[in-house]
């Protein structure tokens, strides 16, 4: 059960692209914030459900990063501020392989 309008804002880290369904997420998020909330995402689009074929009950929403934009704006966000910082992300700073991800944030 979601219960609308309680949250002030709501930040999301290396997360929407966990999901199956990424407007099922954006819809949840704008629906569960107030009026003139704030929604902060900070992550890459490495969904987790690619390239799972043959399972019918694991099919994904792969959205582009306008595409994911569009939906937003479809569901009331509107962007204030919007800039790309490379990350790293469960990466041990002394290993030879950096796996670095230049999000939208």
């Amino acid at each position: 059960m979601v219960i609308a309008g309680v949250w002030d804002a709501v930040v999301t880290c290396f997360f929407i692209d966990t999901a199956h369904n990424i407007v099922e997420y954006i819809e949840i998020i704008s629906r569960i914030l107030k009026d003139g909330g704030v929604w902060i995402n900070f992550g890459p689009l490495l969904y987790h459900f690619a390239d799972m074929y043959g399972q019918e009950d694991e099919m994904s929403i792969e959205l582009s990063l306008e595409d994911v934009k569009k939906v937003a704006l479809h569901y009331g966000f509107q962007t204030e501020k919007e800039r790309t910082i490379e990350t790293t992300y469960t990466t041990n700073p002394r290993s030879m392989m950096q796996v670095r991800f230049l999000p939208g944030a």
